[in-house]
Formats: C-alpha cells, structure tokens, sequence
C-alpha cells in the first residue's frame, strides 16, 4: 500500500464481521511485524496459529454481545486495527491488539479506532476503560492520555523474559 503522508485520509471504522477472519489475521501479523514491542505474543507464534483458530476467534468476538474486532480503512484498504471486551458485568472495556500502518500513523486513525471502541462501550453501559501500552511507545501514550486514560501505577513485563515493561492506564468513561 503506498498512501501519500501529505494528504488528508479519509478513513472509517467498522466492526469485523464473523466471516473476516483472513482480513483479521492479516492485520494482526502485519501489527505484529511492523510493531513487535507492542504486543505480548511474536510473529513466530502467531505465523503458526492454524487457520481454524483465526476463525474461531473471529468468530467467536464477532457474535458476542460483549465484544469488538474493529477495522479501520482507508481508500478501502486495510490501515488499522483493534479489539474491545467488556468484562463479565459489562462494566469495564478491555482495549487492545491496537495497531495503525505506518504509512497513515498521525492522521487520526488511531483515535478514530479508539472513539469507536469507547462509544461503543459507553453505548453499552460501560463505565471505564483499560488498556496497556509498552513502557517508552510515546506515541501510543500521548494518544492515550489525549483521551483522558492515566497510567494506574501497575507494570508487569511486556512477556515472560522481557526486559520491556508496559503499564496500564485507565480513563473514565
């Protein structure tokens, strides 16, 4: 994809439906490569998970009340990602797996993305939001604290042997 930096994108979100598992699967690897240090699972396990398990988990997130794969294209390419789940008292939204392409970072996306999990959850009757963000992703916390998430003061290591830290932060809805 080769999208032009100097333009304005014009770009939607919408939800992944249950038969979009490849589409699912496709962004999460692209995230994953481009991006190692902001997921807790690598490439390596990822590239190896059996198409039966993508479709599984597509499915399963795409018919549950509770909750959300979202897209994000762009001149209807493919250009971002993310998932959303409230927890079991439909209180709290679990934010995640959010990515954006390199190519179309700092135009919104991200926002956009993260506006649609959180309207979605506060349609829902959630009241707060959560999420973790990789110790030193300046650019992911800046977002984040743009729509009012603060760090919590809890940290743990990005995955068992990392040096890398994350912390969560959470925002009110």
């Amino acid at each position: 994809m080769r999208l032009c930096k100097t333009r304005v994108v014009k770009f939607k979100t919408r939800a992944i439906a249950d038969n979009e598992w490849r589409l699912w699967r496709s962004l999460r690897l692209r995230a994953v490569e481009d991006s190692p240090h902001a997921f807790r699972s690598v490439l390596a396990q990822e590239s190896a998970e059996a198409d039966e398990r993508w479709r599984e988990l597509v499915t399963t997130a795409a018919n549950h009340p509770h909750s959300l794969l979202l897209v994000a294209e762009a001149d209807s390419d493919p250009v971002g990602m993310m998932f959303g789940r409230l927890d079991e008292a439909g209180d709290v939204l679990d934010v995640g797996a959010m990515w954006v392409d390199p190519e179309v970072r700092r135009m919104g996306i991200g926002r956009g993305l993260l506006n649609a999990a959180l309207d979605w959850a506060r349609t829902a009757g959630a009241g707060s939001a959560e999420l973790w963000v990789t110790a030193g992703n300046d650019a992911a916390d800046r977002l984040f604290a743009a729509t009012e998430f603060v760090p919590t003061g809890d940290e743990e290591p990005l995955r068992q042997g990392s040096e890398l830290l994350v912390y969560r932060m959470a925002a009110t809805l």
